[in-house]
């Protein structure tokens, strides 16, 4: 088979780099676009480029502006697909966005989508265009009108790569950075000139960094690296791509950070997380404040938080254990279900 990916962000990658390998050794021929965003072409290389039947073309620009997201990487975009795609002889593609899906119901090629954010602007979009549109939410949020071409999957994206039969953390990448587990901050700043951040005010971990002990250990992922000069000086600047980004937030004490992708992500992980944004109502951030441990400016202040988290370091590795275990048991193994859908594309 011919399959195709489009990649437009870390998350997705995470999402589907399982998928696409496991793909790929079984000799399936895997197309993998990728949107110029970032250090994201530089990570899917790293990641994904030297392996076999993995095909990784670099398609679109993200500038990391509001106007951009509309031009470069949307509108423009789908042109550079739509001639991208001509006599790839795609069998099915695979993506959590929704340009694929428009060219794909063009060519009559299969699409199937995954999302968890119901509230963007391509949602509606999305569940018409693809031939099955997945809301990996757990269950259907209150008071919510989902599609009813939907499939509700009882999980979250990120436990394609976070569930213990895919993730062991690795305690010998703190080496680099010369800190103990449970002993540090991970911080996490992320740009706004994009649609989902659209109408946060900017900087948010800045503007409480502060409020951390000057004598805590803090990893900082910042997207705008140019701005590191702002931050304090004694905060370690984290330059992707990464060795192994999950086991670094694993093995922190806690996780603060302006953008909800890895706040979600350290909640999963039975971190201690709290998100600085403004998306309190996205339905995928409220289960992973409910089977997880994630809270926001809404639930508890980030001082109360910071007080917290730091004065329970001691029972944090038995909490963190408990967490995961619980969340196993709730959710079901995403990979294998996308790996069924895709195989059998082609039989259908």
């Amino acid at each position: 088979m011919n399959i195709w990916f489009d990649i437009t962000h870390v998350p997705p990658l995470n999402f589907f780099k399982a998928l696409i390998i496991k793909l790929a050794k079984e000799s399936h021929t895997v197309y993998v676009t990728v949107l110029d965003r970032g250090k994201l072409p530089k990570i899917v290389q790293n990641e994904l480029g030297n392996r076999e039947n993995i095909i990784v073309t670099i398609i679109g620009q993200h500038r990391m502006n509001k106007w951009s997201v509309l031009w470069d990487a949307n509108i423009l975009r789908l042109g550079q697909l739509f001639l991208w795609s001509k006599g790839k002889k795609i069998n099915v593609s695979i993506s959590t966005g929704l340009l694929n899906c428009i060219i794909s119901r063009f060519k009559g090629i299969k699409s199937y989508t995954f999302i968890d954010d119901p509230q963007a602007v391509t949602y509606k979009a999305i569940s018409l265009f693809s031939t099955k549109n997945h809301c990996c939410l757990y269950k259907i949020p209150t008071n919510y009108h989902l599609s009813k071409r939907d499939v509700i999957l009882p999980t979250l994206k990120e436990w394609a790569y976070l569930a213990p039969s895919v993730f062991t953390p690795n305690m010998s990448v703190l080496a680099d950075y010369a800190i103990m587990p449970h002993r540090y901050l991970f911080v996490r700043e992320v740009s706004v000139g994009t649609s989902n951040y659209a109408s946060q005010e900017a900087d948010s971990v800045l503007q409480i960094a502060k409020l951390i002990p000057s004598d805590m250990p803090v990893l900082l992922s910042l997207e705008k690296k140019d701005k590191y000069k702002e931050y304090p000086q004694n905060w370690i600047l984290l330059q992707e791509p990464l060795q192994d980004v999950h086991s670094l937030i694993y093995y922190s004490a806690g996780l603060i950070s302006s953008g909800d992708s890895m706040a979600r992500e350290a909640s999963l992980l039975g971190v201690p997380s709290y998100y600085l944004g403004i998306r309190y109502s996205m339905p995928a951030n409220a289960v992973a404040a409910e089977v997880g441990r994630l809270d926001n400016q809404q639930t508890m202040s980030i001082e109360k938080w910071i007080e917290k988290t730091l004065s329970s370091q001691e029972k944090k590795t038995l909490l963190q254990e408990e967490v995961r275990a619980s969340i196993n048991g709730k959710f079901i193994d995403i990979n294998q279900y996308m790996y069924d859908l895709v195989t059998q594309a082609n039989k259908k």
